[in-house]
């Protein structure tokens, strides 16, 4: 039953999240957006590399995925911290690149 249910099942939703994740970072990248991570599925990166500024990896938990668009910093203190770069964009990229996913 696991190899004729499940595993299709799963592949599928790996491929969807892909998918749906790419029209993000497409959109982003193609109005200049910067965009740090691309990972599919959440938790530790069990595979990951950086091309530019993007790490790209796959995650140890494949429910999802998610698209970046937070810097990681180090503060004066020495603390990562996350500065949102998407929260600082025109209201109508922020909407496009919202949309592209589920387009």
């Amino acid at each position: 039953m696991f190899l004729d249910v499940i595993l299709p099942g799963v592949l599928l939703l790996g491929i969807l999240v892909f998918l749906h994740e790419a029209g993000h970072f497409l959109v982003a990248k193609l109005l200049r957006v910067p965009v740090y991570r691309f990972s599919l599925g959440f938790g530790p990166a069990l595979v990951k590399f950086t091309k530019g500024e993007t790490t790209y990896q796959v995650s140890a938990l494949p429910l999802g995925g998610y698209v970046s668009m937070a810097e990681e910093r180090v503060n004066e203190k020495g603390e990562t911290e996350l500065v949102d770069r998407f929260g600082e964009e025109p209201w109508w990229k922020r909407v496009v690149i919202a949309l592209a996913g589920p387009a």
